[in-house]
């Protein structure tokens, strides 16, 4: 089989390049799913006080929204499963006392100690994972915590005896004197062909707590695999122990060394037993051959009694047909006849019945069906281990990408469906506005009116007066002469190198150049740029400007216009003015005058490079070893200087000197920058008030506004119809984002 390991290696590797892509739509569909529940948050919000629902958001179907993103994540997350998996996974399945424990060990090379096999009651008690390893030996073991345990195992059971009362936790069950609470009638569950061993079972698990209970600890224990059946296996009746570990474990991962090298990426699953006294058994092999599994073999012994295709395995083929997903069911599963002790009778009896009933009359039609005497290591590596590998070999990349394509494509429909229903609820919802008289809303419209331009004048009149003393910006000035200070001593330090050791490079680059002029020009050009990139460090005192005429346009909007600034509009005034600016942008009737002076007022551009940079540059000329016009004479008077240490020093001091006139006077373009800056200020200002109060369209679109935000801008009813409407512009505002993370992923999708 080594051919065949290699193909199957190859498959794996080319799986995992899958897993990125996949990784990216799982996120995508979690960040949907989110949206979606927000949005069921709102709508459940959206009603009137009364109780009764706004009618338009009746079309506003967040279930089918949420069932749609679960399906997909769903389909997503069995693909993930898939293509990370670092083995292929052969499931055993089949109904109970059929040989599958038989089979596991003859496939891994375990004994009755690690997978026990038996006959009449079930031996195995722990869904197992099976995996090749040639230097370990040992199972670890994932415990239940009580919690866990109570939900997972006890729960199932009491929802079975319902509406018998349930404990609710551990604990309590544990302190019950029986496993029904004193004074249960449990006559009728004892009579019971199906509720009785239910409750014989969960006796036998309480009257048991002492063994399980101190492992119920939510951890991972390693165990050799000498000492695993214990905890693996129910006890057998003539033990007096009773011991019941098994409980305590969820799950067991085994490693072993499988005694054949080819198949060293091969993982073996027992799957729960299909037709065990368990509840919900067949919900976790549903699960496990969603989750685990790439195929699976379903044992099938034909004993005397057990020698035709009954409806309980017909039932355990369905249940794998549906976890198949969008794999051929012939690829994903085969039929194991178990022909060990069996008469050749029973076996041909077994198979003329799989061929009638389960392959529509064609020898491995629907499914393939395999025979080897389980018990038997070299049947089950030649007819069945082998066969196994090289049917997956060929049939594992298609199966992946039917899987694959089968999720995308549930995820695309999803998708359209999706845009489909919000859509046509964001088109319901224009109209759920409450009508208001005009006279109604005239008059408010006017009042905003009045009230923006009461506080945006006044606002405007505090910045016209900063910008009629343009000195008085304190800490700009601090910064400048703070830079300059750091900068002169930049110079003076030997332009940061030392002075001594400046001087020495100048004397080498002279005697190496045999000219001064190269060494001067590579200082005046360094000094240049280092000069105007550290003056870069006034930048934050003018973006603070920025931010502070931001924060003053925060509070020049008033109460009403305010209300629409989100919660705490002064912590972070620029995204305070961004949500309200999203507001306008979703307002039923359009405002594009407010939309563009709001987007012209936040891109007010108040930084070093747009405002300093420029008339730095200029003060800077001076630095320029030959500036425009001079025809060399700088450059000659500064480089007429001897070849040694004392022309190095009398360079140095030309050049510094030089250097400390241009700082000084950059210091002296910078001083007028504040003033400057709040000119520019000022005229965003008196633009943005100007069309705020007094734009063509100002009446109109303010109207607009108060009409969409009336019950956040004058909030003096809390119920009734003004509170619907808050909600159900909440609810549009969730619609809208949804919209976009829809057109967003089609977009990527396409």
């Amino acid at each position: 089989m080594s051919e065949i390991s290699g193909r199957i290696e190859a498959v794996l590797e080319r799986r995992r390049l899958r897993l990125p892509v996949v990784d990216v739509e799982i996120a995508r569909w979690r960040r949907l799913g989110e949206t979606i529940a927000r949005l069921g948050a709102a709508v459940a919000e959206a009603k009137v006080e009364d109780g009764d629902a706004v009618p338009q958001l009746a079309g506003v179907d967040v279930s089918d929204m949420a069932v749609r993103a679960a399906a997909s994540l769903a389909a997503l997350q069995v693909v993930r499963s898939r293509v990370s998996r670092s083995t292929v996974n052969i499931g055993v399945s089949g109904q109970a006392r059929n040989g599958k424990s038989t089979l596991l060990q003859s496939l891994s090379g375990l004994s009755d100690q690690q997978i026990p096999s038996g006959r009449g009651r079930p031996v195995t008690a722990v869904r197992s994972r099976i995996f090749h390893s040639a230097d370990t030996r040992a199972a670890r073991l994932t415990m239940h915590t009580e919690h866990s345990f109570h939900e997972e195992v006890l729960r199932p059971y009491y929802e079975e005896f319902q509406p018998l009362p349930a404990p609710a936790t551990f604990a309590e069950f544990a302190a019950q004197s029986d496993a029904l609470p004193a004074g249960t009638p449990t006559g009728d569950l004892e009579r019971d062909p199906r509720l009785g061993p239910l409750l014989a079972r969960l006796r036998e698990m309480h009257a048991a707590t002492a063994t399980y209970r101190q492992h119920l600890t939510g951890g991972v224990e390693t165990v050799d695999l000498e000492k695993l059946r214990d905890w693996v296996a129910y006890p057998a009746d003539d033990d007096p122990r009773q011991d019941r570990r098994y409980l305590a474990v969820r799950e067991a991962v085994i490693h072993c060394d499988f005694l054949d090298d080819d198949v060293v990426a091969l993982g073996l699953i027992d799957l729960p037993g299909l037709g065990e006294l368990t509840p919900k058994a067949e919900e976790r092999h549903l699960a496990g051959l969603h989750n685990d599994v790439d195929f699976v073999l379903v044992v099938k012994w034909p004993t005397d009694t057990n020698s035709l295709w009954t409806s309980s395995d017909a039932a355990g083929l369905e249940l794998i047909n549906r976890a198949r997903s969008a794999a051929a069911m012939r690829d994903f599963a085969a039929i194991l006849v178990n022909t060990g002790e069996c008469l050749p009778s029973n076996v041909e009896a077994l198979h003329a019945d799989l061929t009638e009933r389960v392959n529509n009359k064609i020898p491995n039609g629907h499914y393939r069906v395999l025979e080897a005497d389980v018990a038997d290591r070299g049947q089950v590596r030649e007819r069945v281990l082998g066969d196994v590998l090289a049917h997956l070999a060929e049939a594992l990349p298609r199966m992946d990408s039917a899987v694959v394509d089968g999720a995308m494509a549930t995820c695309a429909a999803n998708l359209e469906a999706l845009r489909g229903s919000v859509s046509a609820a964001l088109t319901a919802l224009r109209s759920v506005l409450t009508p208001t008289p005009y006279e109604e809303l005239f008059a408010r419209a006017e009042a905003l009116r009045a009230e923006l331009a009461l506080s945006l004048q006044s606002w405007v009149s505090e910045l016209y007066a900063q910008a009629s003393d343009g000195t008085a910006d304190q800490d700009f000035h601090q910064r400048t002469e703070e830079v300059q200070t750091q900068i002169r001593a930049w110079v003076v330090d030997g332009f940061g190198q030392g002075v001594e050791r400046w001087q020495r490079e100048a004397v080498d680059r002279f005697r190496t150049e045999r000219a001064s002029r190269p060494h001067a020009s590579l200082v005046l050009n360094a000094a240049r740029v280092e000069i105007a990139r550290r003056f870069g460090a006034v930048d934050d005192v003018l973006l603070a400007r920025r931010d502070a005429f931001w924060a003053g346009l925060v509070r020049a909007l008033g109460p009403r216009f305010g209300a629409l600034l989100g919660d705490d509009p002064t912590a972070d005034p620029r995204r305070a003015l961004l949500t309200l600016l999203d507001r306008l942008r979703d307002a039923p009737e359009p405002c594009p005058n407010l939309v563009e002076v709001f987007e012209f007022v936040l891109d007010v551009r108040l930084d070093f490079r747009t405002l300093v940079l420029p008339r730095l540059r200029e003060t800077l000329m001076l630095l320029y070893p030959e500036p425009p016009g001079d025809r060399g004479v700088r450059m000659a008077s500064l480089t007429g200087v001897s070849h040694d240490e004392a022309g190095a020093a009398l360079l140095f001091d030309r050049l510094s000197q030089l250097a400390r006139q241009g700082v000084h006077d950059a210091g002296s373009v910078l001083g007028g920058i504040p003033g400057i800056a709040a000119r520019v200020l000022l005229a965003f200002a008196e633009q943005f008030e100007d069309v705020v109060v007094r734009g063509a369209q100002s009446r109109a679109e303010l109207a607009r506004v108060a009409d969409a935000f009336r019950d956040q801008m004058w909030p003096e009813a809390d119920t009734g119809p003004a509170r619907v409407t808050a909600q159900v512009q909440r609810v549009r505002s969730v619609l809208a984002e949804l919209h976009h993370e829809l057109a967003d992923a089609r977009r990527e999708a396409a």
